[in-house]
Order: C-alpha cells, then sequence, then structure tokens
C-alpha cells in the first residue's frame, strides 16, 4: 500500500514538473510572438481628460486602454485630455489641445507618417539604418531614423525639438530642409514667405535648399477655450472623458530619461519660449522579467531535483528487496 502511495506521489510530482516547464515554455517563448504584433499597430496605453476619435470604419470606436488604433484613426484631444499612444518600443504622446491621425495609407519607401494638424506631441521612435518615420504638419515635415524629439504647432510657428538622435527638419513654402541635433530646434513660421531657422546649443548645421512643395494636411484652428467635440468638419465621437490625473500622479523627468512607463507618465511646462504648451517626459520602468524567469527556472529545476532524488531512492528500496 505504501509503495502505491509513493508511486502515486512521484507520479504527481513528474506531471506537476512536466506541466510547469510546458507554462514555462509558452510564456516565454511563444507569448512574445504575440508581443511583436504589437509592432505593428498602435495601441492606447494610457489616457486620461476629454480625448475624442473618428476612424473610417462605420461603427464608435473605443479609445479605453489598450485598444488598437486603425489606419484612418483620428485622435483629438481637450483642454485636459492626454492619450499615450504605444507601438512596440515606439510611443507618442499626445498633449492637451492636439489632433493627429494614422493615415490609411503609407508612403512609398516611408512605413510610418503621423500627421499632425494641432498641438503639441512627444515621439520615441525605434532606431533604424535608414529614414523610415515622418511627422507631417501644415508647414514642415520631420523624417527621422529614430530619434526623441517634440513638435509643437503654435499660433505663429511650428518648431521640432530634438531631445535625442538626429531629425531632418523641411519647409514646405521655401524648401529649405537642415539635419538638428540634440539640444537643438528647428522652426518655420507660419506666415510669410517661410524659411527655416535653426536654434540652441553646440554647432548647427547648414541650412541646404531644397524644392518647395505643398503640404497635404490642412491646419487645425484651436479656440481659446480649448479644442471639443463640434470643432472641424468631422463628426467626432467622445469614447472617453476620464478625469485629468492630479499633479502627483505626474511625474516630471527628465529628458535624458528616455523609456516610456505606462505606470506613471508626465506633462509639465515647457521650458523654451517657443516650445510647445507642455513638455511630455517619461521615467524608466524598472524590468524584472529576467528576475521573474530566474525564480521560475529555479524553483523548476528544485522540483525536477527532488522528483529525480525520489525516483533514484525508490530503485534502490527496490532493488533491495
Amino acid at each position: 500500500m505504501f509503495a502505491a502511495i509513493r508511486t502515486f506521489g512521484v507520479s504527481f510530482l513528474l506531471a506537476f514538473c512536466a506541466s510547469f516547464f510546458l507554462v514555462l515554455s509558452i510564456n516565454y517563448f511563444v507569448a512574445p510572438r504575440a508581443i511583436a504584433e504589437d509592432d505593428v499597430v498602435w495601441r492606447i496605453s494610457k489616457s486620461s481628460g476629454d480625448v475624442w476619435v473618428t476612424t473610417s470604419e462605420v461603427q464608435q470606436a473605443s479609445l479605453t486602454d489598450e485598444a488598437i488604433l486603425q489606419p484612418g484613426a483620428n485622435i483629438r484631444t481637450g483642454q485636459t485630455g492626454r492619450a499615450l499612444l504605444v507601438r512596440g518600443k515606439e510611443s507618442i504622446l499626445i498633449s492637451p489641445n492636439s489632433i493627429i491621425s494614422i493615415p490609411q495609407e503609407t508612403k512609398e519607401g516611408l512605413p510610418t507618417t503621423i500627421i499632425q494638424q494641432a498641438g503639441s506631441i512627444l515621439l520615441d521612435v525605434e532606431k533604424r539604418n535608414v529614414k523610415h518615420f515622418e511627422v507631417e504638419t501644415p508647414y514642415l515635415a520631420a523624417l527621422v531614423k529614430g530619434t526623441q524629439f517634440r513638435v509643437a504647432i503654435n499660433k505663429d510657428d511650428t518648431r521640432v525639438d530634438v531631445l535625442r538622435g538626429q531629425v531632418e527638419v523641411s519647409d514646405f513654402k521655401s524648401g529649405q530642409y537642415a539635419l538638428v541635433q540634440p539640444g537643438q530646434a528647428g522652426t518655420v513660421s507660419a506666415e510669410g514667405p517661410g524659411g527655416l531657422t535653426l536654434s540652441g546649443s553646440g554647432t548647427l548645421n547648414p541650412i541646404q535648399q531644397g524644392t518647395p512643395r505643398r503640404s497635404s494636411v490642412s491646419p487645425a484652428l484651436v479656440p481659446k477655450e480649448g479644442l471639443s467635440a463640434s470643432d472641424g468638419a468631422l463628426k467626432w465621437r467622445q469614447v472617453r472623458s476620464a478625469p485629468p490625473l492630479g499633479e502627483g500622479e505626474w511625474i516630471s523627468t527628465s529628458s535624458a530619461e528616455t523609456s516610456v512607463n505606462e505606470d506613471s507618465w508626465t506633462l509639465s511646462p515647457v521650458t523654451s519660449s517657443k516650445g510647445a504648451g507642455n513638455a511630455d517626459g517619461w521615467r524608466t520602468r524598472n524590468n524584472t522579467d529576467g528576475f521573474d524567469f530566474t525564480i521560475a527556472l529555479s524553483v523548476g529545476l528544485g522540483v525536477f531535483v527532488t522528483v529525480a532524488a525520489i525516483r533514484r531512492k525508490q530503485k534502490q528500496r527496490d532493488r533491495q528487496s
């Protein structure tokens, strides 16, 4: 009888060990494939305040946290609205009174284009060997290989502030363009004949002359009281109206910290006189995945060694008997 109990116990532990390693394998080898799907679509990681959206689809869109944004989606934030979009390692932090959209069709040779009609956005773009990401506004375009930068459309001008990497800024009206370095900014006036001006620390790159062209983006007027769902020609649907996060929940960080923290994100006053209405920062989140994997593997190996020792002792007893 006791031998039968021992046999059952050993079988149970073996089954538990096998199941444990099966779950571990699924979590760390199969799950990453599903996670990789997030690298091709934008999702809402966090939102607060008044946020509206329109899509090319007939049904009403959902802008709850973790919602997926399909090509053709337009996002608008109100006076207190904020939204954090994430796609793989890339992110867009949208400030209040901003309008952006994700085009349905991509440009030839350019996988990603973001259309910005108003407001301020902070972007963190994955670094690649080629220029693959563009922000197009009514007055200028910002083209990057991989960097962190802010694009702000103001009443009198549009400005690109580079925090990390390099950004090629081009003025549509004059055709001028230049490579903007970290700590520098490129500005284009909304009135007059156009022209690109550079400012900031360090040596400024020369402004080169290109071919003037028209922007495909129309500017959006931001009322003094802020954007609302009734502004503009599109029929905006309010799909998110959450209370603004308190000051204690918006953690001020330096621009040197570049990783997105989806648990706490911030919009603090900008220090530049002509920058965006808000400077968007984020701090690095502690990554415990490696530590968790080590614990799980240690537990699994411990169970496996224990079961093996029990089976070895049982075989010794069986031979002796």
